[in-house]
């Protein structure tokens, strides 16, 4: 037996109850880490067929004995979930996250057994609010994967979209609530196939994030290669530019912000036939915008 399931396996509800989220009706609905039970019999109340998992074995006999069928004993950490693949149309998940010790397999096994498109209602108290060790504070196993920037970067990875948030707090605990959709029928690799592999932020998360979200994560990609270019332009090592901006060019090959910036550096170093090259190919571009293509043809006649 794990640590974790050694210190959970008898502990006392605590977190939201029925939470914030909307509760859904006429659906199979699976909550993960049950508790006190009080979202498991709402759910009930809205005709639901309704199942549970919860890590406390106390916990599940008390739910048993007071007439809660379809709960089960399950580590998600260390253990699958015991449902077929596709099975529910709902999955709530409410202050779980932060006390496990594998939050990946929570959510390998949550997309697995929701649904395409569906929803999963989740909650994690805010870490930078209420992160602590004393009385009345929350210790969280990964405390850097609660901020908030971190935890839906794990969403988007997992392909799971963001739908709706909100917060609230209780007491002087601050919670964080999400509405989340289920993309798996994308079919996109892994996180774990995408560690050792080379892909194009549009290609995995394109039809996850929405645009402003998606320019970010890009900027985040590729300035990595950008600051390179500055340094090896400054050592008018020109060789080593192309080979940086031939790996911009192969997996942006139609991002024409990413090309209009290496265009810039090229210039600022007064290499102006790199520029001009540069410059050039995004003319080419499909779909350019037309002051975009204005502007460079400026640019070009006074270079």
């Amino acid at each position: 037996m794990t640590i974790a399931t050694s210190v959970y396996r008898n502990y006392s509800p605590a977190g939201q109850g029925i939470g914030v989220m909307p509760l859904v009706e006429n659906a199979r609905v699976l909550e993960i880490g049950f508790g006190s039970g009080d979202l498991l019999r709402a759910l009930l109340a809205r005709n639901n067929e309704v199942y549970g998992t919860d890590v406390s074995e106390r916990i599940v006999e008390t739910a048993r004995e007071n007439g809660l069928g379809n709960v089960f004993l399950v580590d998600v950490s260390e253990t699958p979930l015991p449902f077929a693949d596709d099975l529910f149309d709902a999955v709530y998940c409410y202050e779980v996250f932060e006390h496990l010790t594998n939050p990946y397999r929570l959510f390998v096994e949550i997309r697995r057994v929701l649904r395409a498109g569906c929803p999963l209602f989740f909650s994690v108290p805010s870490q930078e609010y209420s992160m602590g060790y004393g009385p009345g504070r929350h210790t969280f196993v990964y405390p850097g994967l609660l901020e908030r920037h971190n935890l839906e970067r794990f969403f988007t990875q997992m392909y799971f979209k963001i739908e709706a948030y909100r917060e609230n707090a209780d007491g002087i605990i601050h919670h964080r609530n999400y509405r989340l959709t289920n993309m798996k029928h994308l079919g996109l690799p892994d996180v774990m196939e995408v560690i050792i592999g080379d892909y194009p932020v549009p290609t995995l998360y394109g039809e996850i994030l929405d645009a402003q979200s998606l320019e970010q994560e890009i900027d985040r990609e590729t300035q990595p290669y950008f600051d390179v270019l500055e340094g090896v332009v400054q050592a008018e090592d020109w060789h080593s530019f192309d080979s940086i901006a031939g790996i911009i060019l192969r997996y942006y090959p139609e991002h024409y912000m990413l090309h209009l910036k290496m265009a810039e550096i090229a210039l600022r170093a007064e290499n102006r036939e790199k520029a001009r090259h540069l410059l050039g190919n995004i003319l080419t571009m499909a779909g350019l915008p037309e002051s975009v293509a204005a502007e460079i043809r400026i640019t070009l006649t006074h270079i």
